[in-house]
C-alpha cells in the first residue's frame, strides 16, 4: 500500500502526485490571496512571483525546467496579434505593466500557478502549499479503511448491504422526480452564466474560469475590444448565444454576444462538478484497495 512521506518534497519528486493534487487550486488562496489580471483568470510571470515571494527569474527558471508540464496546465507565451487582441481590452500593454515595445507575454492559469508552487523550492509560500495539498491528500486518503479482522470485514459488508438496500429504496422514490428532471432538460430554458452560478451556488468567476479550463468555451474579443465568451463546437449543446447591437460613440454596428447555458448543460456542469469534487477520493479508495492488499473476507479465517 502506498504511504504519503509527511515531506511536502514529495511534490517537487512525484509527476503523479502533482497531477493526483492539481486540481485543488483553492489552496492558492487558502495560503495567500493570488493577484489576478482583471480577467480573473491569467496571472502574468511578475505576478506569480509576487506571488510566491522569489525574484522573477526563479520563476522563469522553473518554467524553463518544466514547459511542457506547465503548458498542460494552460501557460502560454502570447506574441503579435494574439497579444495584441489580449491587451485590448485592458486598454493595452501599458495597463498590464508592460512596456510599449513588448513583444511577448507569459500567461499563467491558476492551474499552472499550482503546478509552480508544487515544482518551486525556494519559496516559503510554496512550501505551505505543499503541505497543504499532502494533508488534504492523506486525509482523504484516511478516510477509506481496509478491514484488519475477519469481524471488521463482515461488518463492512453488513454495512454495504445495508447502504444498497437503502439506495435501491431511494432510487424507487426518486424515479416519477428523475422523469420530471429529464423533461425539464429537455424543455427547459436557458440561462446566462450569472444565474447557473447561483443555482450552483458557485462563484460565477470560478465556473467561468473552469469552463475555460475545462476546453468546453473560449474567449473571443469583439470589435471593440470587449470579452466575448464562446463555446466549442463539441460543447454547442451545453449553450447557446444571444446577440445584439451595442451602440458605441466611436463605433456604429457593435455586435455582442451573450453566453447562455442551455438545460442540458447546466447538467452537465453539475456533474462535472460533481465529479471533480470526489476524484481525488476515488483515486485514494483505489490505491487503498490496489494489488494483494485487497483482503477477501472469505479467506480471512482460513
Amino acid at each position: 500500500m502506498e504511504r504519503h512521506p509527511t515531506n511536502e518534497m514529495v511534490l517537487v519528486e512525484s509527476r503523479s502526485m502533482r497531477d493526483q493534487t492539481i486540481d485543488r487550486t483553492h489552496v492558492l488562496d487558502k495560503v495567500k490571496a493570488l493577484v489576478t489580471l482583471p480577467d480573473s483568470f491569467h496571472v502574468t510571470t511578475e505576478m506569480v512571483a509576487t506571488y510566491f515571494e522569489v525574484p522573477v527569474e526563479t520563476v522563469k527558471s522553473v518554467v524553463e525546467n518544466n514547459r511542457t508540464e506547465l503548458e498542460e496546465r494552460g501557460y502560454r507565451v502570447l506574441q503579435g496579434s494574439e497579444l495584441a487582441a489580449f491587451a485590448g481590452p485592458f486598454g493595452g500593454p501599458a495597463n498590464l505593466g508592460l512596456s510599449p515595445m513588448t513583444r511577448s507575454l507569459a500567461l499563467f492559469t491558476r492551474k499552472a500557478v499550482l503546478n509552480v508552487g508544487q515544482l518551486l523550492t525556494k519559496s516559503e509560500v510554496s512550501k505551505q502549499i505543499r503541505t497543504y495539498l499532502l494533508d488534504v491528500e492523506e486525509r482523504q486518503t484516511s478516510a477509506f479503511q481496509i478491514p484488519a479482522s475477519f469481524a471488521e470485514a463482515l461488518e463492512l459488508a453488513a454495512a454495504q448491504a445495508r447502504s444498497l438496500e437503502q439506495t435501491t429504496a431511494a432510487l424507487e422514490i426518486a424515479a416519477p422526480k428523475s422523469e420530471a428532471h429529464d423533461r425539464l432538460i429537455a424543455n427547459g430554458s436557458d440561462h446566462i452564466l450569472n444565474v447557473i452560478a447561483t443555482e450552483l451556488k458557485v462563484p460565477v468567476t470560478r465556473l467561468r474560469q473552469q469552463l475555460l479550463e475545462w476546453g468546453w468555451i473560449y474567449v473571443r474579443t469583439a470589435a471593440c475590444g470587449a470579452l466575448q465568451y464562446r463555446p466549442y463546437a463539441a460543447k454547442l449543446e451545453y449553450f447557446s448565444l444571444k446577440e445584439k447591437e451595442i451602440p458605441h460613440n466611436s463605433r456604429e454596428g457593435c455586435w455582442h454576444v451573450t453566453l447562455q447555458v442551455t438545460p442540458k448543460g447546466r447538467e452537465a456542469i453539475r456533474r462535472k462538478l460533481a465529479q471533480e469534487s470526489l476524484e481525488p477520493a476515488v483515486r485514494a479508495q483505489a490505491r487503498k484497495l490496489s494489488d494483494d492488499e485487497v483482503i477477501d473476507p472469505f479467506r480471512l479465517g482460513g
